[in-house]
């Protein structure tokens, strides 16, 4: 079966951010991706423009226009929009079959306010129906209510979120000291997913790559080949494993690459990683 993911979130105009590039990070595994736009954002650089949310009458209709037309095979949700789209999203993928990572957003990287506290509370309530919730830090520091100075602070707020009701919580941590007493020294130089299964942690290490402030697809490059692992039943841990090889990977060569960062980032995500860069 080709792959096939609903991808429902913001279109940022000329920017490979939200669905443009989780369109692209699907182009590139060889799939094709049936997007739902719940929010027109003009937005970037630090610059916060406009956040014009799509009406939930409009995304419902999407919605049932996909699941009527088209044969989805799995779902990635970020960002939702208004408040009352969250109940509408929900409902509709109460009883789909795929599997379903949610994007919890709250705020964009340039500051633009995409949820705010009405939709918090309506997603909450709603995370036991993805199989997994992904997150940044700053937002998880929302969510769990706490700040996280540390990845000992990182633990405690994964727990808070499924007690929530999120089956699995991945926090994308980047560079965090391992203990609160390690604050005044410089930060390890490598970037952190923190994985719970409701049970254990996991961790998810890779390089830290500077210089790439202006390239937005990494989220995409990370999730949607989870997504196309989970669709093959492949397990969790070596899923996010081989899913953080493949774009850590793609962002080293982007890194490579300044002049055309954006091509060479989605060109490289279309490599399979090698034994040695899952190890």
């Amino acid at each position: 079966m080709s792959f096939r993911p609903i991808v429902l979130g913001a279109l940022y105009p000329g920017i490979d951010r939200g669905l443009k590039a989780d369109l692209l990070a699907t182009q590139a595994l060889s799939g094709s991706a049936l997007p739902i736009c719940t929010s027109h954002v003009v937005a970037g650089n630090g610059v916060v423009t406009d956040v014009l949310n799509v009406p939930s009458d409009t995304v419902s209709a999407q919605l049932e226009h996909v699941f009527k037309t088209q044969s989805p095979t799995s779902a990635k949700i970020s960002i939702i929009g208004a408040s009352s789209t969250a109940d509408r999203v929900f409902e509709h993928l109460e009883q789909f079959g795929g599997p379903i990572v949610y994007d919890l957003t709250i705020s964009g990287p340039s500051g633009e306010d995409v949820l705010g506290q009405r939709g918090l509370e309506s997603v909450t309530d709603k995370l036991s129906l993805a199989d997994l919730v992904t997150i940044r830090l700053n937002d998880a520091s929302l969510v769990a209510g706490m700040e996280i100075p540390s990845l000992d602070d990182a633990q405690v707020a994964a727990q808070r979120i499924a007690q929530q009701g999120a089956k699995r919580v991945l926090i994308r941590c980047g560079k965090l000291p391992t203990h609160f007493y390690d604050q005044e020294t410089s930060p390890p130089d490598y970037a952190l997913d923190l994985f719970y299964d409701g049970e254990d942690f996991a961790l998810f290490e890779a390089p830290y790559l500077s210089g790439l402030d202006d390239h937005h697809g990494a989220s995409s490059g990370l999730l949607l080949p989870l997504l196309k692992s989970l669709e093959a039943r492949e397990e969790f841990e070596p899923s996010l494993q081989k899913a953080k090889a493949r774009v850590s990977e793609a962002l080293r060569e982007a890194q490579d690459n300044p002049d055309q960062h954006s091509y060479t980032f989605y060109h490289a995500l279309e490599k399979e990683p090698t034994v040695s860069e899952v190890q």
